[in-house]
C-alpha cells in the first residue's frame, strides 16, 4: 500500500480496520440512543485495482450491529440494511466526499457521481430506521474520508474514468478536454460562488480562490482533471494558483503565449506546468474561449514577439466541462462576441519540486473538512518546507518516490498501448 501513516487505500485491510475501531467505539458511545436496535452495511465494488490482489478483484465489507455489539468482517451481505454496490473507482471517488449530514450533501454526492461516471456506477437501496445509527453510519463516512487516499494505480484509474485515450492525446497535442466533468447544476454553483467572491466592482479576476468557498475546494480535486495532472506532472504536484477571469464582450485581453515564465529554452522534456480551464457556460467560438495551437509544445520554446497564430484552434465544450493544457503549449484568449460575461476558473498546477505563485496557507479547517488529496496539493505529503532539528522527512521522501515510480510506470503502459 501506497500511503502515509494514518491514511489507507479504499476498502483496503488497513480502511476495514479504522472502519472497525470507529464503529465499535461509537457504538458504545451511543448504545442508549440504539435502544437495542440492530443495523447493517454492506458495500462491495468490482473492478478493484489489481495491487490490492482482492479476490476477483472484488472490494467488499459488511458491518452489522446486533443490539449490543457490532462485528466488522470482510464479505459483501445482499441482506444487509443498507447495501451499497458499484464500481470501485466510483465508489472511492464517493468515499471522498466529507460532510454526509450536512443538508442536500447526500443528493449532492449522487449528482456528481452521476455525472462523472454514469448514473448507475454507484447504486444504494434500503435504509436505516434508527436515527443514532444514520448519523453513526454518515460520520464513520467523514471519518474514513478524511483518511481515503486516490488509487496510486493511473494505468487502472485512467482506464475506469475513461481518460487512457485523453491521456494520449494530452501527450500529443498538449491538451485535452474532458466533456462534463462536472454537473451542470455545480456549474451553476461554481459560477455563483465565482461572482459572490469577486463583488461587482471587480471587473477582471481574483487568485486564491480556493479560500473563497467549499465550492473551490470541491472543484479543485475534480478526480479526472487530478487523473490528468497526475499523468503530466507526477504526484505531488502543488497548486501554483486558482484564479478566476471575468470577461466580457469585446477582443481578447491575452496574448499568444505559454505558461512556462522564466524558463530557459529549449524547455524541458517533461512538463513543468499545466492548468485545468473550467467552462462554467457553454463555450463556442462566440463565447471568446481560450485557443490552443495543438503540438506547440513539441517546439519546447516560447512564441516570438509578432509570430503567427497559424494553426490555432477553439475550444468549444459544454457547461461543466474542463480543458488541460500542459508542458508550455501555446494559447491565448479569444474575443468575446456574445453577451453577458464569461466566468472561468484557472486551476494551475507546478511539478512538486517548484514554487508556487500563492503561498501555501494550511488551514486546519480545510484539510479536515476534505480528503489527503487536498493536502497533497498544499504540499502536506513531500518533504519540502519538513527539515526539523532531527533533520530531513525522508518517511514523506520514500513515499513520494514509490508513488513517482509506480506512476511513471503506469503511464508508460497507456502509453505504450496506443502502438
Amino acid at each position: 500500500m501506497l500511503t502515509l501513516p494514518g491514511n489507507c487505500e479504499f476498502l483496503s485491510d488497513a480502511w476495514i480496520e479504522e472502519a472497525r475501531r470507529f464503529l465499535e467505539r461509537a457504538v458504545q458511545q451511543r448504545k442508549d440512543d440504539l435502544d437495542g436496535q440492530p443495523f447493517s452495511l454492506s458495500e462491495g465494488f468490482t473492478d478493484a485495482p489489481p495491487h490490492l490482489q482482492l479476490p476477483g478483484n472484488l472490494a467488499a465489507w459488511t458491518a452489522r450491529y446486533d443490539g449490543d455489539a457490532m462485528t466488522v468482517s470482510h464479505g459483501f451481505d445482499a441482506g444487509a440494511d443498507v447495501v451499497v454496490e458499484g464500481d470501485y473507482q466510483a465508489g472511492l471517488t464517493g468515499g471522498q466526499f466529507i460532510g454526509m449530514l450536512a443538508p442536500g450533501a447526500a443528493k449532492a454526492v449522487r449528482r456528481e457521481l452521476a455525472a462523472l461516471y454514469g448514473k448507475d456506477a454507484v447504486r444504494m437501496r434500503g435504509r436505516v430506521e434508527n436515527r443514532a445509527a444514520g448519523e453513526i453510519l454518515a460520520l464513520l463516512h467523514d471519518h474514513l474520508g478524511r483518511r481515503t487516499v486516490e488509487n496510486p494505480d493511473l494505468l487502472h484509474r485512467a482506464a475506469r474514468q475513461g481518460l487512457t485515450g485523453h491521456i494520449r492525446e494530452m501527450e500529443e497535442q498538449g491538451y485535452t478536454v474532458i466533456e462534463r466533468a462536472i454537473s451542470p447544476e455545480f456549474a451553476d454553483e461554481v459560477r455563483e460562488a465565482t461572482l459572490r467572491a469577486l463583488l461587482p466592482h471587480q471587473t477582471s479576476g481574483m487568485n486564491w480562490m480556493l479560500y473563497h468557498g467549499r465550492e473551490f475546494e470541491q472543484l479543485i480535486q475534480n478526480p479526472k482533471l487530478m487523473t490528468l495532472i497526475d499523468a503530466s506532472l507526477g504526484r505531488g504536484a502543488v497548486i501554483a494558483s486558482f484564479s478566476s477571469i471575468k470577461k466580457g464582450p469585446g477582443v481578447g485581453t491575452i496574448p499568444l503565449h505559454t505558461d512556462y515564465a522564466h524558463v530557459p529554452e529549449p524547455f524541458p522534456e517533461f512538463s513543468l506546468t499545466g492548468v485545468g480551464v473550467w467552462a462554467l457556460e457553454d463555450w463556442t467560438v462566440a463565447a471568446g474561449p481560450t485557443w490552443i495551437i495543438p503540438g506547440s509544445h513539441k517546439m519546447r520554446r516560447n512564441p516570438r514577439k509578432g509570430e503567427a497564430h497559424n494553426g490555432g484552434v477553439p475550444i468549444e465544450m459544454p457547461k461543466g466541462s474542463v480543458v488541460y493544457f500542459h508542458h508550455g503549449v501555446w494559447h491565448w484568449q479569444g474575443d468575446r462576441t456574445a453577451p453577458g460575461d464569461r466566468v472561468t476558473l484557472h486551476a494551475h498546477f507546478n511539478r512538486g519540486i517548484l514554487r508556487s505563485l500563492e503561498p501555501k496557507k494550511t488551514d486546519v479547517q480545510m484539510l479536515h473538512r476534505n480528503g489527503p488529496r487536498l493536502g497533497e496539493m498544499l504540499g502536506e505529503d513531500d518533504w519540502f518546507d519538513k527539515m526539523s532539528a532531527q533533520g530531513r522527512d525522508y518517511d514523506r521522501f520514500g513515499y513520494m518516490n514509490r508513488l513517482h515510480a509506480f506512476t511513471q510506470t503506469q503511464k508508460q503502459a497507456i502509453l505504450a498501448a496506443a502502438d
